[in-house]
């Protein structure tokens, strides 16, 4: 057997493993909030794999085996991205299992990111920067100036769908004509506004819908950004390109799983927050100031999130850190406090600014001449954090 069949046919034992341990975890009492609980631990998948449960300490040794033989592989992408994905999959059941229990070992562990809390420099440095584009935009500075943007910029719950459809339709004509290598840009996404959910907005990619909460308020530039985020050219894009490759067998099948806290999920926000400046449509000073408003969330998220499963805040206290920095609604705090409680999802909230931060670092980099290539880095291969810029050159281009 080849190498790269050998990486292929461990690919297929781990979509098995994790599958029967994801059909395990599915059947198992739910306590809490079973919306929470809904997608388990694979959201999505098209594997085509029919498997039975697997118990999960069975599954955490399957994994230890299969990552033992990936780290021999010969091919240094496929060994080391299986490798670190099997050893971050194995450590997510763990986790889930309550056999590990330290919050930031897991957020090293599953998604290789650090894991420390972001320092009170540099949250004070993100509200300077949302401060200057208010200005820049012809607002005051701090929340009255945040007030003021919002209410200039706001989308009316009687026009959020209209809307959200006008810019999918918008942001699908700008991957057709800046990224047509990728798959659906040709296949339209359908908005659906939804109220009494766990999220803002969620990419329904087997639907080819976006669902946006109607119970939260909106600008057009926070709509734009979520609009790049979950559809084009973000999460529907990169799963479709996945799915196509998958099926061609020019993708091992792991690429036709997605799995939340791992190794590749820090990368799978990260090319979504990158979506923006991918189909070049930051064309506005209010989209700016949801870039660095934005940012300031994700960075008031992680430590909230923090703070809460290390003992460090109790739940009225990382509720007042989000409504003093951010000034959103005591029901948008809640349900952002609901998330970071929660066992599966809290680590997860890391993966947004990391992966925000990562894949600009990335694309910053990259000449004008290589951005093909850059873009196939991106959307057709499996990455950690790591393999992102480890194996940039066999693109064909240096880092």
């Amino acid at each position: 057997m080849t190498d790269l069949a050998q990486a292929f046919d461990l690919s297929r034992q781990y979509a098995a493993v994790l599958l029967g341990a994801d059909r395990a975890y599915r059947e198992r009492p739910v306590a809490g909030d079973r919306r929470l609980e809904a997608e388990g631990l694979v959201p999505v998948h098209w594997t085509g794999l029919e498997v039975e449960a697997i118990d999960l300490e069975s599954a955490r040794r399957a994994l230890l085996e299969i990552a033992d033989r990936a780290s021999r592989l010969q091919d240094g992408h496929l060994r080391d991205w299986l490798t670190e994905q099997a050893f971050a999959t194995r450590h997510l059941l763990g986790w889930v299992m309550g056999e590990v229990s330290d919050f930031e070992q897991v957020v090293a562990q599953c998604l290789r990111i650090p894991p420390a809390p972001p320092a009170a420099g540099r949250l004070r440095a993100h509200q300077q920067k949302l401060d200057l584009a208010l200005v820049q935009a012809g607002f005051k500075p701090g929340m009255d100036g945040l007030e003021a943007y919002r209410e200039a910029d706001q989308v009316r719950g009687a026009e959020l769908q209209a809307s959200l459809q006008a810019l999918l339709d918008e942001a699908r004509g700008r991957v057709a004509q800046y990224l047509p290598q990728l798959a659906l840009h040709d296949v339209p996404i359908q908005a659906q506004v939804v109220s009494d959910a766990p999220f803002s907005a969620y990419c329904d990619y087997p639907g080819r819908k976006v669902w946006i909460n109607g119970d939260f308020q909106y600008t057009r530039s926070a709509l734009k950004r979520l609009v790049a985020h979950e559809a084009y050219p973000g999460h529907d894009v990169h799963m479709a390109q996945r799915e196509r490759l998958t099926r061609a067998g020019r993708m091992p099948i792991d690429g036709a799983i997605v799995l939340t806290n791992s190794a590749s999920s820090v990368l799978f926000e990260g090319i979504a927050e990158l979506g923006l400046e991918l189909i070049r449509w930051r064309t506005s000073p209010f989209d700016e100031i949801e870039r660095h408003y934005n940012r300031l969330q994700y960075l008031c998220s992680i430590e909230a999130a923090h703070s809460l499963n290390t003992g460090r805040a109790t739940h009225r206290e990382a509720a007042a850190l989000l409504r003093a920095q951010l000034g959103q609604s005591d029901e948008w705090i809640e349900a952002r406090l609901r998330f970071f409680t929660h066992r599966l999802r809290a680590p997860f909230i890391y993966t947004y600014w990391w992966g925000n931060e990562l894949a600009h670092r990335f694309w910053a980099a990259v000449p004008a001449s290589a951005q093909d290539a850059a873009v196939a880095h991106l959307y057709d291969c499996m990455h950690s954090p790591g393999t992102l810029f480890a194996h940039w050159a066999l693109g064909g281009e240096d880092e």
